[in-house]
């Protein structure tokens, strides 16, 4: 409970307005909607359209189906309801989670932090490749947290959320070894 407690600390900040409900909907059926699902729900279809799609039998990507089942689970476990006729999600940068090369799941159980880092800047990307995009970067003094699992991503890289002062600026992928030694303090 103390990880839990860690993770809702750091959310409940009045800067931060995010979901954990919304955040397991929207990795489910980002799941699905790369593998071509076509969506019926008003909030299906305004958050990932229906362009391309090939209708509801799809074949989901090499760890899919695992991740599935574990946001189903968090899900469960948070007695999640989302509204599917809304047509909006209370998750930050949205646009560039759905740009994501590989779908990260919210641990709705655990979460990890490196408080204070206190090492080189470390680049964040897009996918879990070293070729990939960076997309933010953590600095010194920032916080570096371990909230999301992921399926089908090749070993030693992580997904990692970054905050700077309890807000949250930025995340991604990366295949950095964190030394807790560098860390002012760790959580979880």
């Amino acid at each position: 409970m103390l990880r839990l407690a860690f993770v809702l600390t750091l959310f409940t900040t009045p800067a931060f307005a995010w979901s954990p409900c919304d955040d397991l909907w929207f990795a489910r059926n980002q799941i699905f909607a790369r593998a071509g699902y076509c969506f019926a729900s008003p909030l299906g279809q305004a958050v990932f359209g229906n362009d391309g799609c090939i209708g509801k039998d799809v074949t989901l990507e090499p760890g899919g189906a695992e991740a599935v089942v574990f946001a189903r689970e968090g899900e469960a476990m948070l007695e999640c309801k989302i509204d599917t006729s809304r047509t909006q999600l209370d998750i930050p940068q949205l646009a560039l989670r759905l740009r994501l090369e590989a779908v990260p799941v919210l641990d709705a159980i655990s979460a990890s932090g490196c408080l204070d880092w206190q090492g080189p800047t470390l680049p964040l990307r897009l996918g879990p490749r070293s070729g990939a995009e960076v997309i933010a970067e953590v600095e010194r003094g920032d916080d570096i947290v371990w909230e999301y699992n992921f399926f089908g991503v090749p070993n030693g890289w992580s997904f990692l959320s970054l905050y700077r002062d309890s807000t949250q600026i930025g995340f991604g992928w990366s295949d950095a070894v964190i030394d807790e030694t560098l860390c002012g303090h760790t959580a979880g």
